[in-house]
Order: structure tokens, then C-alpha cells, then sequence
């Protein structure tokens, strides 16, 4: 087991605050935040598809992320996943209903929209 490590964060309101950095952190903590902002975010995954024209497009881009001293809401880590501009934050249950509906659009909406294109395409209809 490794040992813990540890951040010292300067912040605008409380001065040198030191935390546990947890070991899914990949990103710095700058100074000249308020305690409250202080943030610990994973590695992001992101969905990705080549388009033509565009290149590469990314997409629902998703990482752990931690407010350890929110000032309201939950300090819990959780899952923000970026959708149409907004990062809303999941918990467990969430994030599986989420991944459910991804699911389920790609197998009943994009393949079978899919298959319709590719019949209109090839003149069966």
C-alpha cells in the first residue's frame, strides 16, 4: 500500500490549506481559489467520432471529480460527464441510468436509423 499524498493549496479565504490529494487525480490545484473551489478531477474519457469534413469530433467527455470542501452539495466524489455544454455531476445509480439510455439509443435509435439510411442508400426503398 502506498503511503498517502498530500496538496498545500493557497487559497484566497482561508490561507494554505493542506488535503489528502486522492490517487485518481491527475490535475494541479492552482492557487487563488476560495477553499470551497478546491477541486480534484480524474483522468477524463472521452466518446470520439471521425466526422467528414470536421475531423475528429469529441463527446460526453467524462471524469471523477471531487469539491472536498463544498460549501453545499456533496464533498462525495462523483462523475461529471459533459452534455450539451453542462457537467452534471452523477452519482452510482445515476451514471448507470445514464450508460442504459447511451445504450439503448445506439441499439433502437442510431443502428436501426442506421440500417434505414444504408436501405435508402442502396435504392431497396
Amino acid at each position: 500500500m502506498s503511503a498517502s499524498r498530500t496538496v498545500t493549496v493557497e487559497t484566497l479565504d482561508h490561507g494554505p490549506v493542506t488535503l489528502d490529494e486522492p490517487s485518481w487525480c491527475v490535475v494541479g490545484h492552482p492557487a487563488g481559489n476560495h477553499r470551497s473551489g478546491i477541486r480534484h478531477d480524474g483522468m477524463r474519457h472521452v466518446a470520439a467520432v471521425d466526422i467528414p469534413g470536421h475531423g475528429r469530433v469529441e463527446f460526453l467527455a467524462a471524469n471523477l471529480t471531487q469539491f472536498p470542501f463544498a460549501e453545499s452539495g456533496s464533498r462525495d466524489v462523483k462523475v461529471v460527464v459533459e452534455i450539451d455544454g453542462e457537467h452534471p455531476e452523477f452519482d452510482p445509480a445515476s451514471l448507470g441510468d445514464l450508460a442504459a439510455a447511451i445504450t439503448a439509443h445506439a441499439l433502437y435509435g442510431l443502428l436501426p436509423l442506421r440500417a434505414r439510411l444504408q436501405a435508402l442508400q442502396d435504392g431497396a426503398e
